[in-house]
């Protein structure tokens, strides 16, 4: 797949690095974005095209998608299982948008993780259109700026390297939910246990 994007010229694949940043940008999982950027890299060496020109297509790319999933948001909920639904409609949920919703939302841009669950919960909840327009634009100029970057001057190199660092850092992100799943199941039991004041007479 690399060696194809490599033969292909500039202009495609600023137009592939557009497409699938757009269809990342949305919320859609699994998207190789990173691909047409690797090859990008090279094309940069060779003089071919810009590290600004690729960054300002890619990040175009992935902002719009994240409008598009926006605006979406309401409607792919419904698709959802309730519980989603239940979390996403909550007035928590909107009180937590309206007081970290610009962080979340610059930050969900370049952690995957993040990205599907806070652009559904931004639409979803009603938080303010331009506000996030305006963040998440930010997100996609830093998301789609460093790693341009980093794999303009490091290649390959830094891909490996972040993917070892996900997979030492997998095993004590599922220490730490299982930690913390049990502390919140024993403090759910001993207020169940509790005997009830206003029961007894």
């Amino acid at each position: 797949m690399t060696a194809w994007l490599d033969s292909l010229p500039p202009l495609w694949l600023h137009l592939s690095t557009f497409l699938l940043m757009f269809l990342e940008g949305m919320g859609i999982p699994g998207i190789p974005g990173v691909l047409p950027m690797l090859a990008l890299a090279e094309s940069i060496h060779a003089g071919q095209t810009t590290l600004s020109e690729a960054v300002v297509w890619g990040a175009l790319g992935n902002w719009l998608g994240s409008l598009l999933g926006y605006r979406l948001a309401a409607s792919a909920l419904k698709r959802l299982p309730q519980s989603w639904q239940r979390i996403a409609r909550s007035e928590r949920t909107a009180r937590i948008m309206r007081r970290w919703g610009g962080v979340a939302v610059i930050i969900s841009r370049t952690v995957g993780s993040l990205r599907t669950p806070v652009t559904l919960y931004a639409g979803a909840s009603g938080y303010p259109w331009r506000a996030y327009g305006v963040f998440s634009l930010l997100g996609a100029m830093l998301h789609v700026g460093v790693w341009q970057t980093l794999l303009w001057r490091f290649g390959p190199e830094i891909l490996q390297s972040f993917e070892r660092f996900q997979s030492q850092l997998l095993p004590y992100l599922a220490g730490a939910l299982l930690l913390g799943g049990g502390w919140l199941l024993l403090r759910r039991r001993s207020k169940q246990a509790r005997p009830d004041p206003g029961g007894q007479g």
